[in-house]
């Protein structure tokens, strides 16, 4: 069953893939070009798409009427996929997965996700964790945001005593940061994601800046810099280690 899992990921990730690899819809349309159409305006817009994993059953059935009928899913678990879906815009990821897929899947896909966040989404109870998963290694992820020196400037700190306050280990993030082993390079993401749950995020606002002072380009932790920026990383009275999203 888990192969059931592994390809419904590397069957999506190729088709996240291949819409990479269109670029513009011009790109696109490049076989259908006619006087009418604006190609220049066309090469401006980008084609991207987002998709939720998740599992669960469903039931099956036929919805419409004699003119035009479409085969349908409909569960709670079809509505979650949805809001993982849904969520993609949110955190800038093409694909979201929650963690009862990611338990689904073999040892060796595991340990290429990466949690991503801690969610309540709208409408249900209970938190769920979210994942994305690292087709890259973390040193390709070199491009930097638009704001990326506002980002910086916001996950800065005044001297070393904020540091030692802290708790933190400057010479030791640096040095892992600096490794050539992915999972030691990892486990400093889930030290600051950790940290993130936690509620200190003055620790996770040192580590986000050393992370993309290395990896400029990753857009999890950007994503989280963004979040955290908007409270000022002063973390909420009430928080308790999950962010609650209003939109399905």
């Amino acid at each position: 069953q888990k192969q059931l899992f592994d390809s419904a990921l590397c069957g999506l990730q190729s088709v996240i893939t291949e819409i990479k690899e269109i670029g513009s819809l011009a790109d696109l349309m490049q076989q259908e070009r006619k006087a009418r159409i604006d190609m220049e305006q066309l090469h401006k817009i980008k084609i991207e798409m987002g998709f939720g994993l998740h599992t669960g059953w469903a039931i099956e059935g036929s919805i419409g009427s004699k003119a035009k009928v479409d085969a349908s899913y409909l569960s709670p678990h079809v509505n979650m996929a949805s809001r993982l879906e849904a969520a993609t815009k949110q955190y800038n990821v093409p694909l979201l997965m929650s963690d009862i897929f990611v338990s689904g899947l073999t040892g060796s896909m595991q340990s290429t996700c990466r949690r991503v966040d801690q969610v309540v989404f709208k409408g249900c109870l209970d938190p769920m964790t979210i994942f994305c998963q690292d087709i890259e290694p973390f040193s390709a992820l070199q491009g930097k945001p638009n704001d990326y020196s506002e980002i910086l400037l916001a996950t800065s700190w005044e001297g070393q005593e904020e540091i030692k306050t802290l708790g933190i280990d400057l010479a030791k993030i640096l040095k892992a940061l600096q490794s050539d082993k992915s999972l030691v390079i990892r486990e400093i993401y889930e030290v600051a994601f950790n940290a993130y749950l936690d509620g200190e995020w003055g620790k996770c606002k040192v580590l986000i800046h050393l992370w993309l002072e290395k990896f400029p380009g990753d857009i999890v932790v950007q994503s989280l810099a963004r979040q955290l920026m908007a409270d000022k990383f002063k973390c909420p009275s009430d928080w308790k280690g999950k962010r609650i999203l209003q939109t399905k």
